[in-house]
C-alpha cells in the first residue's frame, strides 16, 4: 500500500508541474515556487515532489539551479532532446535501426536545403572533407571526418531541432564500426563514394539529387548494419 501511494503521489506532483508548464503559468526559464508551496498545492510530500522534479529534469523540462529552486527549461532543441540523448545510446541494434526511416527522410531534407544555402566556399570545403575521408583509413580520424561531413550539411539547413536529433542518432551510429573489420573494408569505399557524390550534388546546386543520394546513403548503411549485425564499440570524440 505504501509503495502504491508513493507512486500515486509522485504522479500527482508530476502532472501538476506539467500542467503549470504547459499552460504557461510557469514560463520557460522561470524558477519553480518553493517546495512548501508546491507540496501544499499538490497535496504531496517533499520526497514525492522531488522525485517528480527529477523525472522532469531527466526529460529536459526542468533544469537545476545551484543554490535556488529548479527552473523551467528554455526548451532549446538540445534541451528538449536531452532525454533522447540518454536513451538512444542504450538502444539495442534492432531498436536503433528503427530510427533509420526517420533519419533517411531528415538527411534527405537537409541535403536538399544545403544545396540551396551553402556558399561556394562551404561547398568546396564539404567536397574537401569528403575527399579527405575517402583518403583515410578506418580510424578515429575517419569517424571524426564523417561526423564533420554530415554536421556541415545539417547545419547549412538551419533547423536546430533536426540538427540536434540527427546528431544524437549519428553519434550512436558511430559506435558500429564495421569498416574497421578487414572483411568489410570494401564497404568504406562505397560509403566514401556516396559522400563525394552527395557533396558534388550540393556543389552543383542540385537539391533533388542531393536529397536522393543522401537518402540512398542512409538506406544502404541500414542494410549493412542489418546484415552484419555488429556489436557496438563506444566511440568518444577527442
Amino acid at each position: 500500500m505504501t509503495g502504491k501511494a508513493s507512486v500515486t503521489a509522485v504522479e500527482t506532483a508530476r502532472q501538476g508541474l506539467c500542467r503549470m508548464i504547459a499552460t504557461g503559468e510557469l514560463a520557460p526559464g522561470a524558477l519553480l515556487p518553493s517546495e512548501a508551496e508546491l507540496c501544499e498545492r499538490f497535496g504531496v510530500s517533499r520526497s514525492s515532489l522531488r522525485e517528480a522534479q527529477r523525472m522532469l529534469g531527466v526529460a529536459g523540462a526542468l533544469v537545476s539551479r545551484p543554490g535556488s529552486s529548479a527552473a523551467v527549461s528554455d526548451f532549446s532543441p538540445r534541451q528538449m532532446l536531452s532525454g533522447l540523448e540518454m536513451v538512444i545510446p542504450l538502444l539495442p541494434l534492432e531498436r536503433f535501426l528503427e530510427l533509420y526511416t526517420l533519419r533517411e527522410v531528415l538527411e534527405g531534407h537537409v541535403a536538399s536545403q544545403a544545396a540551396a544555402r551553402m556558399s561556394d566556399d562551404e561547398c568546396a570545403a564539404l567536397v574537401a572533407v569528403a575527399q579527405e575521408l575517402a583518403d583515410s583509413e578506418p580510424s578515429d580520424r575517419a569517424q571524426l571526418l564523417d561526423a564533420q561531413f554530415h554536421s556541415s550539411i545539417v547545419q547549412a539547413g538551419g533547423d536546430e531541432v533536426i540538427d540536434a536529433l540527427l546528431e544524437t542518432i549519428r553519434r550512436r551510429g558511430r559506435d558500429y564500426r564495421i569498416f574497421e573489420e578487414e572483411a568489410h573494408r570494401a564497404l568504406k569505399e562505397v560509403s566514401d563514394q556516396a559522400h563525394l557524390e552527395i557533396a558534388r550534388a550540393i556543389q552543383r546546386r542540385d537539391p533533388e539529387s542531393a536529397r536522393f543520394l543522401s537518402m540512398s546513403h542512409v538506406r544502404v548503411t541500414r542494410t549493412w548494419l542489418e546484415g552484419i549485425r555488429p556489436g557496438p564499440v563506444l566511440f568518444e570524440a577527442t
